[in-house]
């Protein structure tokens, strides 16, 4: 599937990937019906929540060192800038790296400006930009009202760009564009392949850009058994990072909803191959990363050595990890190829799926590798999941979900659906930085942290006894929690 870096916007994963936010049977169901993109956006009667490809996008890039952001928007829109912030900031200080707030700006687009137009506001707001802070790059973002009313923002960017001398890479990710919001991770990376990535002269012969999130610098070991170094991209990754990703070996990734359509930008316009493997989740799934790895850059030599001994040394704690976790049951919650990463983990301990619920589905990848299908990973390498759902994070859905299943535990991605979890008296375990539990050393710290969180289950039980959830008891008594897909109630 062609990348096309010619046009400034990114075409939505609907159209693009065919995703799609509903979705309940097996994953193997799921799996065939995709091979000829044979499931169909469903919409939902009632939504109790949602999420906008614009704050995917501003995760993405903001914390990138030495860049502003400058947001074409209303007020509301720069919600996102608290937290941002903060994450910025604790990250920085986790990595050594210099410590600022956000460098960010909203336009505060009126009721005036959307009649009007707001094209020298825009101009004045990428000016103090680059005043205030002196970046080396500006990621200027769209939002709904600006993309409503038509704004010019690639001739703005271009203008204001000549006359500043900084890049100013506009970042397309309106709302409205897409239902599935991690279209603001393709927003991101289209904007950085137009306008930041460079040709190079001459390959490096020991780099690997891994693209994933905020997360801890934990591939530098593994890699670093094979004479590789890892490029951490795009978080805490340098404006120069960004500009000479073409110059590495390969390109691999902690996730494929996050990963792909850069590597498929990398490998189509600079010929960086894709790792064409597994994500390293999972004893078995790490396995075959690093052999790929080794494959592509010529180092298969090493790797069996490596294999070995990395299994020998964590085999008596993998073991321990297994007299426990054996048997139990788990229901996996998070992003789209995430769940089937989770659930390569727990299979490598030996536990039971109850269940698994992802946010979205992308029915084919922008480079259409089945190597790197996480759910044809996880189907043909670790087994089916028997009771497997798509939902965009509706909690009256997970509430039905998860009382029905009962598991053991819930394992999950995102902070806010552990209270829900919490509340039917379910341990979560919340797996705030994804890095922690790649490989082999990962592999026993999600071990641990599982068989923890199963043993403090009293305190979520207690916690259990004295909630009151906000549902009818006609919902909370219902045995089908996919009532509103199909349009059975409509008020």
């Amino acid at each position: 599937m062609a990348v096309n870096l010619q046009i400034p916007e990114v075409e939505p994963r609907e159209q693009r990937l065919g995703s799609v936010i509903s979705f309940h049977g097996t994953a193997s169901e799921c799996y065939d019906k995709c091979r000829d993109k044979g499931l169909h956006m469903r919409d939902r009667s009632f939504s109790q929540n949602g999420g906008c490809s614009s704050s995917t996008a501003f995760t993405t890039d903001c914390s990138v060192r030495d860049v502003a952001v400058v947001l074409h928007a209303p007020i509301g829109c720069a919600g996102d800038f608290g937290v941002q912030s903060y994450n910025l900031t604790l990250g920085s200080a986790a990595r050594g790296l210099p410590v600022h707030n956000l460098w960010a700006i909203c336009t505060n687009l009126s009721e005036r400006d959307t009649v009007y137009g707001a094209a020298d506001k825009l101009r004045d707001a990428l000016r103090e930009a680059y005043t205030r802070f002196n970046p080396k790059l500006i990621f200027l973002h769209t939002s709904c009202v600006s993309g409503i009313i038509g704004e010019d923002i690639e001739s703005i960017a271009e203008e204001v760009e000549e006359e500043l001398g900084v890049i100013i890479a506009p970042v397309y990710c309106e709302g409205f564009r897409s239902k599935i919001w991690s279209t603001g991770f393709d927003a991101t990376a289209h904007a950085i392949m137009r306008k930041v990535a460079k040709p190079v002269a001459q390959k490096s012969d020991n780099i690997i850009n891994v693209f994933n999130f905020q997360g801890s610098h934990t591939f530098n070991a593994i890699l670093g058994k094979l004479g590789l170094v890892p490029r951490y991209l795009f978080p805490f990754a340098t404006v120069e990072d960004l500009e000479n990703m073409p110059d590495a070996l390969a390109t691999t990734h902690i996730c494929e909803t996050l990963g792909t359509y850069v590597s498929a930008a990398l490998e189509e316009e600079y010929g960086v191959p894709e790792i064409k493997a597994p994500t390293p989740y999972g004893l078995e799934w790490t396995d075959r990363w690093l052999r790929e790895i080794a494959r592509v850059t010529g180092r298969e030599h090493l790797v069996e050595d490596v294999i070995a001994s990395e299994h020998e040394r964590i085999e008596p704690q993998l073991q321990e990890l297994r007299s426990f976790l054996s048997g139990k049951t788990v229901y996996v919650l998070a992003g789209d190829s995430y769940v089937h990463s989770i659930v390569s983990c727990c299979r490598s301990f030996g536990m039971k799926i109850a269940g698994g619920t992802s946010y979205h589905h992308d029915q084919v990848y922008d480079n259409d590798y089945g190597e790197v299908n996480s759910l044809g990973n996880m189907i043909h390498i670790t087994g089916d999941v028997q009771e497997y759902t798509i939902c965009n994070k509706q909690p009256y859905e997970f509430i039905s979900l998860l009382r029905d299943a009962h598991p053991d535990i819930a394992i999950l991605r995102h902070n806010q659906i552990s209270t829900v979890v919490n509340k039917l008296g379910i341990p979560s375990f919340m797996i705030s930085d994804p890095n922690q539990i790649i490989a082999y050393d990962g592999l026993i710290e999600f071990g641990k942290r599982v068989a923890e969180t199963i043993q403090s289950g009293r305190l979520v039980k207690n916690i259990a006894r004295h909630t009151r959830f906000p549902y009818t008891e006609w919902w909370l008594s219902k045995n089908d929690p996919f009532y509103y897909e199909r349009g059975e109630a409509n008020g």
